[in-house]
């Protein structure tokens, strides 16, 4: 079968098609022929060598994915045809579906509902943890006013529906008029252009002086400071990324200058909830349900064939893309 392979940290060329032998499950796995495969920033760090859990090489990257049951090897839980999802929790954050195939622990897939495309259905790992961020790691927050950094990517853009969802009002950022009125199109109440507006002081006018009761941040860097200017009393900022680097203020010196606002902020990785399987069963299971019902839709930007991988890595990293990524094998 076909593979996308790294032998090494690198660049997005170090991304190459390779054949490796059909797997063939053992007691208590399953074989899954893969339909669609979700590309995440997770993804790219791992294949840059920054990602804080390195795997060992070679490696078959690839933490989501939809497909097929093909040898459901005697289980009692699955048959042969069965339309499944899974993620890198479900396996282990073992990787490996980058691929045409691969084998899995037989209590590892997701069944989806008969009926539920399968493309749309490889985009719910980011809308399973867009809705541990909003219900978990925002829990005790007021969700009157959301504000949402880098809005119009694919874990930005799955943010906005999950919390128009839930009722609250979404201010998003993004760069360039394109991206903005994508953001419209996908029913953000407010769009700002990052480029040519000041996002502080235009968040502060939305809202009448108030400010943002969340603030989504996967930016980090020193943007905890501005957040905080635009952060509504009592608000939080939740950072569940850091792609610009770590602060170099002293954060708690910041927080104190802020302390008419009473600002918190919760840093939260998604290995976290490894430790608590109760919590991504009851997300795993709401996102299902919501993509079955048709309470989301997912916006997919490119379909691009397994072989172009490292294309669906410059295309990510190149912070012109809209809505998820996919790879079809």
């Amino acid at each position: 079968m076909k593979a996308i392979q790294m032998k090494e940290p690198g660049g997005p060329e170090v991304l190459e098609l390779v054949e490796r032998p059909m797997p063939t499950p053992g007691p208590g796995e399953v074989l899954v022929r893969i339909h669609a495969i979700g590309v995440s920033y997770a993804d790219t760090l791992v294949r840059s060598g920054t990602h804080l859990w390195m795997p060992q090489m070679p490696y078959v990257p690839g933490n989501e994915a939809t497909g097929h049951v093909v040898d459901a090897n005697g289980s009692s839980r699955l048959k042969n045809g069965q339309p499944v999802f899974f993620t890198s929790w479900d396996i282990g954050f073992a990787g490996g579906l980058y691929a045409e195939y691969i084998v899995v622990p037989e209590q590892a897939p997701w069944l989806l509902p008969e009926g539920v495309d399968l493309d749309d259905a490889a985009t719910l790992f980011n809308y399973l943890v867009g809705w541990i961020l909003l219900h978990i790691g925002a829990r005790g927050a007021e969700t009157g006013t959301v504000f949402l950094h880098g809005a119009a990517g694919g874990m930005g853009s799955t943010l906005a529906e999950l919390c128009r969802l839930a009722g609250s009002t979404v201010i998003g950022a993004a760069g360039g008029e394109r991206k903005c009125a994508f953001l419209r199109e996908r029913g953000v109440t407010h769009a700002i252009d990052s480029r040519s507006e000041s996002v502080v002081d235009r968040v502060l006018d939305i809202t009448g002086g108030r400010g943002a009761d969340i603030v989504f941040n996967h930016v980090a860097g020193n943007t905890f400071v501005q957040d905080m200017r635009m952060l509504a009393p009592l608000g939080l900022i939740v950072s569940y990324a850091a792609l610009g680097g770590m602060p170099d203020k002293d954060l708690f010196t910041d927080m104190r200058a802020h302390i008419d606002r009473s600002p918190a902020i919760r840093v939260i990785a998604t290995h976290v909830f490894g430790k608590t399987p109760e919590v991504l069963h009851k997300a795993c299971a709401a996102v299902i349900d919501l993509l079955a019902k048709r309470q989301i839709s997912p916006a997919i930007q490119a379909r691009l064939p397994l072989a172009q991988a490292g294309e669906a890595h410059r295309l990510l990293e190149s912070r012109e893309s809209m809505g998820k990524i996919l790879l079809k094998p």
